[in-house]
């Protein structure tokens, strides 16, 4: 399952402050595991609608499946799925890494996004009109 690299950088990034210094929340497990449920329902259902483009360098729009509620349901997942890990461990840090790793995804969005108006001017023009950046 593909997670942008700001995402893994986050929660591997509070994994580790919790092996340093611990910060233990209150049990949470309920919401960890419905949010990390939902954001691996979210990136796989983006996989699957994204499976015949290469992402990377893409030459169509995929405005199908997911991507027809959000513009980028794949970093969406990730956050959640982010948030979720941080509710099932329990840990302060994983959690409070969070904003940072969804500034720098959102960082991340923004160059993409510049990039495919660039190569798709008028379709990624009404596409934006049409869905949300993320929900």
């Amino acid at each position: 399952m593909p997670i942008p690299e700001a995402g893994l950088a986050g929660i591997a990034a509070g994994i580790a402050l919790e092996q340093v210094r611990p910060w233990r929340l209150m049990r949470r497990r309920s919401a960890g595991w419905a949010a990390v449920g939902a954001g691996s329902l979210i990136v796989a259902a983006a996989v699957k609608a994204a499976a015949p483009t290469e992402l990377a360098e893409p030459d169509e729009l995929v405005t199908t499946g997911v991507y027809c509620v959000s513009r980028n349901p794949m970093y969406v997942g990730c956050t959640l799925l982010h948030l979720g890990i941080g509710l099932l461990t329990r840990s302060g840090w994983v959690l409070a890494t969070l904003p940072l790793a969804a500034a720098a995804m959102h960082r991340d969005v923004v160059g993409e996004e510049h990039r495919l108006s660039e190569k798709f001017p008028h379709e990624f023009r009404q596409y934006c009109e049409a869905v949300r950046r993320y929900l």
